[in-house]
C-alpha cells in the first residue's frame, strides 16, 4: 500500500508538471466554456486575465486572430515547467491592439518562469500625434517584489507604437523592462530572440531600474537579445539599462533615430556592467539635424566592462561610436573598461561629420583591430575623435586600418592637450588623411602594411560584407583582423 501511495503521489505530480493547455479563439470562441481545446475554446482576453495560470500552463491563441483590449496574465510557472503564452493553428500571428485604450499591450507584472512567444502586439492611437502614457508593445514590470527569474520573449512581432520622440515620461517602448520599489526588484536572466520591432516611437528594446544608481546598485543579471530585426524606430534601438552581464547579439538595426531630434543610438548600454555586443549590423541611424549622437554604438555613462567586437556598421550619419561619462557622482562611477575591437565600419558619421566621439572624462579604452573604410562623395572632413567637455584616460588605438578612399577626408583637428591621453599605435592610415601631426602621442603610423598578404581562405562575419572597392586591399589588411577572430573560437 505504501508503494502505491508513492506512485500515485509520483503521478499527481507528473501531471501537474505539465499543465494544463487553454485555447483563444476570436471567432468561434465562448468565455463559458472551459478553454480546454479547440472546439471549446474561450474567446475574449477579460476571461485569460481572469484566470490564475499554474506552473506547465500553456495558453494558446488562434493565428489569424486579433484582440482589442490588454493581456495582463496572472500566475508563475516553475523553472522545469514554466507558463508559455503562444499560438494555435496556421496563418498570420495572432495579434493583440491595445489602440492607445492601455498602456501596455501585454503587461508581465511580478510574474516569473514565464514564456511569450508567436505573438503580434501593437499600440497604436490613431486619433493623437502621439500618446502621452508611456504606450509600450510588451511590459516587464518588476514591482516591490524581489527578484524575478526566468523570462523569455521569442519570435514576436512588435509594431506601431506611437509615443513621444521626445526622451521624457511618454516615451514609448516596444519591448520594456521596468523595476520599481520601494523593495529593490530585479529579473535574472531575460532572454529575448528572433523578434521583429517596427515603427515604433521611441524606443525599440530597451529598459529603466530604479536602482541603477550605485548607491542604490541592485542591478539586473543575464540578459540575452539576439537575432531580432529592428527598423524604423523613431530614437533609440537596443539599450542596456541596469544590467550585470549581457549580450548582445546577431541582431539587424536599420533606420533608427528616425523622428528623434535628441539624442539616440541604435545599441548601447547605461547604467551597466560586463555588456558584449558583437555580430550585428548597424546601418542608417540617422542625424539630419547634425544633433548629437546618431551612432551606431555607444558605450554610455555609469557602465563598465564594455566590449563592442565583429559588427557590421555602415552609413549611420552621426557616426561609428560614442563613449561617455555621466555626471560622476556618488551615483554614477565613471565609463571604464572599455573595449571597441575587430568591427568593420563603412561610410559612418557622413552627416554629423566625426567617427569616435569621446565626451566627459572616460577611462581605459581600447580600440583594437578594426576596419574603417569610406568612400564619400563629398568634400569634406570627418573627425577621427572628437573629444569634447573633458579629456578622456588612457585611450589606445592599436592596429586598425583606416583608409578614406573618396572626396571625404579623415582629420585630426583637436589641440594637442585634447589629444595628450590618447596613443595611436601600429595603426595603418591610407588615402584621404589630414592633421595627423596634432597627435603627440604615436608609435608606428604607417600609409603601408607590411603585414603577410595571406587571407584566410573563408571570411567570416563581418569581412564577408567588406566592400568591393575594398577587397583589392585587403591583403595589406592587420593579420590580427583575422587571426584573433579564428583562433578564439567564436564562430
Amino acid at each position: 500500500m505504501k508503494k502505491l501511495l508513492t506512485l500515485l503521489l509520483c503521478c499527481c505530480t507528473a501531471l501537474n508538471v505539465l499543465g494544463s493547455t487553454y485555447y483563444i479563439d476570436d471567432k468561434k470562441g465562448d468565455d463559458t466554456f472551459d478553454g480546454h481545446s479547440p472546439a471549446k475554446a474561450w474567446r475574449s482576453l477579460s476571461r485569460v486575465n481572469k484566470q490564475v495560470f499554474e506552473a506547465g500552463d500553456s495558453i494558446l491563441f488562434q493565428r489569424g486572430g486579433v484582440w482589442d483590449g490588454q493581456l495582463v496574465p496572472m500566475g508563475s510557472g516553475t523553472v522545469k515547467a514554466p507558463i508559455v503564452f503562444g499560438a494555435f493553428g496556421s496563418g498570420a500571428l495572432p495579434e493583440i491592439k491595445a489602440n492607445g485604450h492601455f498602456k501596455d499591450a501585454v503587461l508581465l507584472k511580478n510574474l516569473q518562469n514565464i514564456v511569450v512567444q508567436y505573438l503580434s502586439l501593437s499600440n497604436f492611437d490613431s486619433t493623437v500625434p502621439f500618446q502621452k502614457t508611456g504606450p509600450t508593445g510588451l511590459r516587464i514590470l518588476a514591482e516591490d517584489i524581489g527578484t524575478l527569474h526566468n523570462i523569455r520573449l521569442a519570435n514576436l512581432y512588435v509594431h506601431d507604437i506611437n509615443g513621444d520622440n521626445k526622451k521624457g515620461s511618454a516615451e514609448g517602448y516596444g519591448i520594456f523592462w521596468d523595476c520599481q520599489g520601494p523593495k529593490p526588484s530585479n529579473i535574472e536572466h531575460l532572454v529575448i530572440e528572433n523578434c521583429k520591432v517596427e515603427r515604433v516611437d521611441r524606443n525599440g528594446i530597451r529598459g529603466n531600474g530604479t536602482f541603477s544608481f550605485r548607491t542604490k546598485w541592485f542591478p539586473n543579471k543575464y540578459l540575452v537579445i539576439r537575432n531580432c530585426l529592428l527598423d524604423d524606430i523613431g530614437g533609440d534601438g537596443i539599450v542596456v539599462k541596469a544590467f550585470d552581464t549581457a549580450m548582445v547579439e546577431h541582431n539587424k538595426l536599420f533606420h533608427i533615430r528616425t523622428r528623434a531630434k535628441d539624442n539616440a543610438v541604435a545599441i548601447w548600454p547605461h547604467s551597466s556592467d560586463n555588456t558584449v555586443i558583437q555580430y550585428n549590423e548597424v546601418a542608417y541611424t540617422q542625424n539630419d539635424n547634425w544633433a548629437n549622437d546618431g551612432q551606431s554604438f555607444d558605450i554610455d555613462g555609469n557602465s563598465r566592462n564594455t566590449i563592442i567586437q565583429y559588427n557590421y556598421s555602415h552609413d549611420n550619419e552621426g557616426g561609428f561610436m560614442l563613449v561617455i561619462s555621466d555626471l560622476i557622482n556618488k551615483d554614477n562611477v565613471m565609463t571604464t573598461g572599455n573595449i571597441v575591437r575587430y568591427n568593420l565600419s563603412v561610410n559612418d558619421g557622413l552627416n554629423r561629420k566625426r567617427l569616435f566621439n569621446f565626451a566627459g572624462v572616460t577611462d581605459s579604452t581600447i580600440v583594437k583591430g578594426n576596419i574603417f573604410y569610406n568612400d564619400g562623395s563629398k568634400s569634406y572632413t570627418t573627425e577621427v575623435a572628437d573629444i569634447e567637455n573633458g579629456i578622456p584616460d588612457h585611450v589606445s588605438f592599436d592596429d586598425n586600418y583606416f583608409l578614406f578612399a573618396g572626396k571625404n577626408a579623415a582629420v585630426f583637428s583637436k589641440s594637442p592637450k585634447q589629444y595628450s591621453k590618447v596613443i595611436f599605435n601600429n595603426n595603418v592610415f591610407k588615402g584621404n588623411i589630414i592633421g595627423m601631426d596634432n597627435l603627440v602621442n604615436v608609435k608606428g603610423i604607417s600609409k603601408k602594411s607590411n603585414r603577410p598578404k595571406v587571407l584566410p581562405k573563408s571570411k567570416f562575419f563581418p569581412w564577408m560584407y567588406l566592400p568591393a572597392n575594398v577587397r583589392a586591399l585587403v591583403p595589406d589588411f592587420p593579420e590580427s583582423l583575422y587571426q584573433s577572430y579564428i583562433s578564439n573560437g567564436l564562430r
